[in-house]
């Protein structure tokens, strides 16, 4: 199956984003692109990041009320004005409203990376310069929600900041547990908007306005694959790989170049709609072990059923044939084999910028 023509412009800075012809807000809307020619769409087929404000949306493959798309029509060399003026009349749909969470919170995470357990890892298992090009190729930032903990931030295919998951993690690269009063144990992962949150409850602060809006129960928040933004550089053809942990997409990259390295977040987070910004991709899954391969056939069955809706997808069988017993009863993945084996880095990843 041969990929769309026309696909939305992939994030590349302000540049890259255009003011609505619906609502007129200015690096709000998302063009469409000609892939056979390189030039955009004319303006008004595209999407507005105000989904709860706005709601625009023109697909170039959407019928209009001649019955036609402006594709069908470019095809047949039929385009006329009709299907423009349609269109101008055709009212925003209402969609449910997004969580968005603003740069500048991002930006403000990007930095103490000595007190980041995570970054100080990376640093010793692949050498200052790769440490540094992982932190920010993947968007990792610093919480002090614990002491030394790591945000994974995600975007979605338009650049949007969707969500970020907290977690802390110990001198071997395992997610941290702390011990409760009851003598019991949690693992200490969380979420940016819930440490924010508490955050400006114990401080005695008012919580922002976009907190208040994104913690909403209705606003959808996180529903994306973490590491999207390394697809407005990856060709086409390179393939992408799929994990569990945002931990174990980061840590294969060195090793595994061939690969654009993504993390869909939990075994069950594996859905087409979540996987539709790389539909166009051949995608490799890399699932967790698990004794008797649960894991492994959860997400064989799934890849079936994706390949019935055109994903081009295979699953990996490198940890059911490689972990021992205990490995897999222990639910290793391919970062801890990663961790267990890791054999050192060569010096030219020192000199990395």
């Amino acid at each position: 199956m041969h990929p769309p023509r026309y696909t939305l412009q992939p994030w590349a800075g302000k540049k890259t984003r255009y003011t609505c012809p619906n609502c007129q807000h200015p690096h709000r809307f998302t063009r469409y692109l000609d892939s056979l020619t390189g030039d955009l769409l004319p303006e008004r087929f595209g999407r507005c990041d105000r989904q709860d404000k706005c709601g625009y949306y023109l697909n170039p493959y959407d019928k209009g009320a001649t019955g036609q798309s402006y594709a069908d029509e470019i095809r047949q060399g039929q385009m006329t004005t009709s299907y423009s003026a349609a269109y101008r009349r055709t009212p925003p749909v209402p969609v449910a409203p997004l969580g968005i969470i603003p740069e500048e919170i991002v930006q403000q995470s990007m930095s103490h990376y000595q007190s980041n357990a995570f970054a100080r890892m990376l640093g010793r298992l692949y050498g200052g310069g790769e440490a540094d090009s992982l932190l920010r190729r993947f968007q990792i930032g610093s919480s002090n929600y614990w002491q030394g903990a790591t945000i994974f931030w995600q975007r979605d295919e338009l650049g949007r900041v969707r969500g970020g998951q907290v977690v802390l993690f110990d001198e071997n690269g395992h997610t941290a547990k702390q011990k409760l009063g009851d003598g019991s144990t949690r693992r200490c992962t969380s979420w940016i908007h819930k440490a924010l949150e508490k955050a400006h409850q114990k401080q005695g602060q008012s919580v922002p306005e976009w907190l208040r809006e994104y913690t909403r129960p209705e606003v959808a928040k996180s529903p994306c694959l973490y590491g999207l933004t390394q697809l407005a550089e990856a060709p086409a053809s390179k393939p992408v790989a799929i994990t569990e942990a945002p931990k174990t997409a980061i840590l294969a990259t060195p090793y595994m170049p061939a690969f654009t390295w993504l993390a869909v977040g939990s075994l069950s987070n594996l859905t087409a709609e979540r996987l539709q910004p790389v539909k166009n991709r051949r995608i490799v899954l890399w699932p967790d072990a698990s004794t008797n391969g649960r894991a492994y056939h959860l997400w064989a069955t799934k890849a079936a059923e994706l390949r019935g809706l055109n994903y081009d997808v295979h699953v990996s069988d490198y940890l059911e044939t490689t972990a021992t017993q205990q490995q897999k009863a222990d639910g290793y993945d391919l970062a801890d084999l990663i961790l267990a084996q890791h054999p050192g880095y060569p010096p030219s990843w020192d000199l990395k910028q």
